[in-house]
């Protein structure tokens, strides 16, 4: 008789079988957005969703939009130092 396969070992086939391996390294970005920017911009922003190359933020005002805008180079090099590979922020009012 076969023994019985560790939990952690089906699950790892699984999200390998279904190329969610993906789908969660972009849940972990938005998941840790706060953390990458820090408590006064995630006040005001909201990571929604991401792309191949794309991180999509939600900014509560034109203001935010802008400063964002100066601050993206530094915040894509933030996230992308955590072994991400994203070729652009795009912000939007929302």
């Amino acid at each position: 008789m076969k023994s019985p396969e560790r939990i952690d070992k089906i699950l790892q086939r699984i999200v390998k079988n279904m190329a969610l391996e993906e789908k969660i390294k972009d849940y972990i970005i938005i998941e840790k957005w706060p953390q990458i920017v820090g408590e006064r911009i995630a006040r005001h922003t909201r990571a929604t969703s991401m792309d191949t190359d794309n991180l999509y933020v939600s900014v509560d005002n034109p203001v935010w939009k802008a400063q964002l805008f100066l601050m993206k180079d530094r915040i894509l090099k933030k996230i992308n130092d955590l072994g991400f590979n994203l070729k652009d922020i795009k912000f939007k009012i929302g």
